[in-house]
């Protein structure tokens, strides 16, 4: 694949990983699993890796904005990982809270919360998480963190050298 279709195509898988990833969210959370503050704050850095990566492909033009666009990205992708890497600890130490504390009720108050409470509204608690083929799910979400920043990553440095040609 030469760089600039490598350009393109990554930041799009960049974008169904995390479109992928909001909808396995959802359909659990559909299943009974309710969402934690810290699955909340993943989800919506997940929505910003799916913003960013797709603005630099569709909606912006500039190579400069496109740059910008996937380094957003990548940041959003770097914060969710801190907020996994956080969620993580709380499930391999049960005795540390997290569930129905203050920071869920800061976010159930953001208006975010009130246009979609589908999506974004904590109502669970951090160590009470499924486990998909083994992992608990805030494992799963790290590894789909790592994966979108690398992707978007590599399509920022396919987007530098091509435009030095």
């Amino acid at each position: 694949m030469n760089r600039e279709r490598a350009a393109t195509a990554l930041p799009l898988l960049a974008a169904a990983t995390a479109l992928g990833t909001l909808g396995g969210a959802l359909w659990l959370q559909r299943k009974g699993f309710a969402p934690c503050p810290l699955c909340i704050l993943q989800r919506m850095a997940y929505l910003g890796v799916l913003v960013f990566a797709l603005s630099a492909n569709s909606l912006v033009r500039s190579r400069l904005a496109s740059q910008a666009m996937l380094g957003l990205g990548v940041l959003s992708g770097l914060v969710g990982l801190g907020f996994a890497a956080r969620h993580i600890w709380l499930v391999l130490h049960p005795g540390q809270l997290c569930g129905l504390d203050p920071l869920a009720a800061v976010i159930n108050r953001w208006q975010v919360t009130q246009w979609a409470p589908w999506m974004f509204r904590a109502d669970g608690l951090c160590a009470d998480t499924p486990s998909v083929f083994g992992l608990a799910l805030p494992f799963w979400s790290a590894a789909g963190f790592v994966l979108t920043s690398v992707l978007l990553l590599v399509a920022m440095r396919c987007r530098a050298s091509s435009s030095t040609r």
